[in-house]
């Protein structure tokens, strides 16, 4: 029998850190977007570092949308909140090494609470084959419990992405045209990122697992699956013997000097790949910039097509494209998008009505671009990619 819909949604949330409430860089803050949305109820905020979720919530309490957590809990022990509330539905936002494996078990415990979870990417940090074992008992769990489990891989939402991927397909069923150059460019402002765990790979996975994800995702999204015996990376470290690799503005709070050699994340990362349609695919993620705004942009390519996505992340965030035979170029804008609100949207949605078809990015999808970020990642640790 179908369960009739939920009028609110009761929400938890798993880490009081800056994906789930925002911070000094990026656009991420899953707690302002839920502010926006009636059927959310905010109940409970945990974090496991003493103190912190308290002062979250104190701040929240102090500002505009103040009503949205007047009866929130702090909690430090999410095996307790989930115990102590009736909660529908988690925004799991914690370090990458601290969840998505049997050693730290949050989805794991959530789903057998019969809890509905949001995942912030990434999945985890351990290397897919421990991984896979774990995931595979999320699945079974969720599945048991008739539970939605969404992972954040927003974009999928964007409209600008979308449209793109709204023209490849026109253009191809209008000419039989395929999908033939992917090309995926993330360059970060690293001068402010005092998170030390992010300057380790050990904590955060890489740049590849950690923030280029987003770009193996949107990579499977646009041009479907990938050959991933196909995968060839590159990679420029710090210590390359030219001193291309030298950074001069790492923040002093990071003591990069103290991460092992091994650990140290790569400058610059350039993988390609062949899709199982034939066309081929290539990521660059650059440690290079300075300041706080980040460069991102993706191309798209197929026989009289190209298409250009310049700034995702931003108001100012533009596509682009050209077709048939002409040189003219059509531009069309996307200053209002706000993905991250369509994501939140489309997970209270689906928790609501029990139906998990407007999620964009399910749990057992989002496994697929973890591998891949892996796949890109062990190919960068060959001899070969930094030779």
């Amino acid at each position: 029998m179908a369960q009739p819909e939920k009028s609110h949604v009761r929400i938890g949330f798993i880490g009081a850190g800056a994906v789930n409430f925002g911070g000094t860089i990026g656009p991420w803050d899953h707690a302002s977007r839920l502010e926006k949305i009636p059927e959310a109820k905010i109940v409970a905020i945990c974090d496991s570092m003493p103190g912190k979720s308290q002062q979250v919530l104190d701040d929240r309490k102090s500002r505009e949308n103040a009503s949205a957590f007047a009866k929130c809990t702090a909690y430090e022990d999410y095996t307790l909140m989930l115990k102590s509330e009736k909660l529908d539905a988690v925004f799991i936002g914690v370090p990458p090494f601290a969840h998505g494996h049997f050693g730290c078990p949050i989805e794991l415990d959530c789903v057998r609470a019969g809890v509905h979870c949001f995942i912030e990417k990434p999945l985890s940090v351990k290397p897919v084959e421990q991984v896979q074992a774990y995931m595979e008992a999320v699945l079974e769990a969720q599945k048991q419990q008739n539970l939605v489990v969404s992972v954040g891989y927003m974009f999928r939402y964007h409209p600008a992405i979308r449209r793109m991927k709204q023209l490849l397909r026109d253009h191809g069923v209008a000419t039989g045209a395929k999908l033939t150059y992917l090309q995926l460019t993330y360059k970060t402002a690293y001068s402010h990122s005092n998170n030390y765990n992010w300057w380790r790979k050990e904590l955060s996975g890489g740049p590849a697992v950690e923030q280029a994800t987003h770009f193996c995702d949107i990579a499977r999204f646009i041009g479907g699956d990938i050959l991933e015996d196909s995968i060839r990376t590159k990679v420029l470290c710090h210590d390359h013997p030219s001193g291309a690799g030298q950074l001069h503005a790492v923040p002093d709070a990071v003591r990069e000097f103290d991460v092992p050699e091994s650990d140290r994340v790569p400058r610059l990362t350039v993988a390609h790949w062949r899709f199982q349609s034939g066309g081929v695919g290539q990521l660059s993620h650059g440690v290079t910039l300075h300041g706080r705004k980040y460069e991102a942009c993706l191309e798209a390519w197929a026989d009289g097509l190209r298409i250009a996505v310049d700034d995702p992340y931003t108001p100012a965030c533009r596509l682009s494209y050209r077709r048939g035979d002409t040189d003219d170029e059509v531009v069309e804008r996307f200053a209002d998008a706000d993905a991250y609100l369509e994501e939140d949207k489309a997970f209270l949605s689906a928790v609501r009505k029990g139906d998990p078809g407007g999620v964009e990015s399910p749990y057992s999808d989002g496994m697929k671009s973890y591998n891949l970020s892996w796949s890109i990642r062990l190919s960068s640790e060959t001899p070969a990619a930094s030779a």
